[in-house]
């Protein structure tokens, strides 16, 4: 099977960029952190071991797609597999004229962030409790996910729905072995983050830009 695949290799200024969004909201990231920490506490909605210096390099890690103006064009999009909102809520907390639904199968993990977005007011979010294959899915919505699919997985899922668009959070070796596999053609654009040896969080991720022929 022929994919249509284009690498571009994301230089640092576009993380330098992601960071100082991350500064200009610094209060309110950092009240969601709270918020995460508290939660965990009673429910594992992140690694119980993650530090708190982790936990904000995965909020900047949410944030790329803004400096690389991979969001535009849509105003609706499904962060599905959320877990514990990233990177949906980082990203409504940075793009407020965005509506972000933050969707898991997991319900109590979506009552916890259905608490954190109450907790912060958050008036361009919703939670949805059940499978993306289950969404109403309306024309003109992107989809995000962070480390929570295979792309095959997803797609499959979205199979008898109107997406357009899909963002994935994903390591670069790892998305190219299952665009591979991929039993039908994919137009892909593989955003390799080349961000260098002092940033070792980055080292193999990379953004997915899935979109349908």
């Amino acid at each position: 099977m022929k994919h249509n695949i284009e690498v571009i290799k994301v230089a640092p200024n576009v993380l330098s960029e992601a960071r100082e969004l991350y500064k200009a909201n610094e209060k309110v990231y950092e009240k969601y952190i709270d918020l995460l920490f508290e939660w965990n506490e009673k429910i594992n909605v992140i690694s119980r071991t993650v530090s708190r210096e982790t936990v904000r390099e995965h909020i900047v890690h949410s944030l790329l797609p803004v400096p690389l103006k991979l969001l535009a064009g849509y105003n609706k999009w499904i962060d599905s597999g959320s877990g514990g909102g990233l990177p949906g809520i980082p990203i409504a907390i940075n793009q407020p004229d965005l509506f972000i639904s933050l969707n898991d199968n997991i319900k109590k993990k979506m009552m916890v962030v259905d608490d954190i977005i109450q907790s912060m007011n958050l008036k361009n979010t919703e939670t949805i409790d059940y499978s993306i294959s289950l969404v109403d899915l309306k024309r003109g919505t992107g989809i995000l996910t962070k480390h929570a699919f295979k792309i095959s997985k997803l797609i499959h899922l979205l199979s008898d729905k109107p997406w357009e668009i899909i963002l994935m959070w994903k390591g670069v070796e790892d998305a190219k072995e299952e665009i591979k596999q991929h039993k039908k053609a994919l137009d892909c654009t593989i955003y390799s983050f080349n961000f260098g040896e002092n940033e070792p969080f980055y080292e193999g991720k990379g953004l997915i830009l899935i979109e349908r022929s």
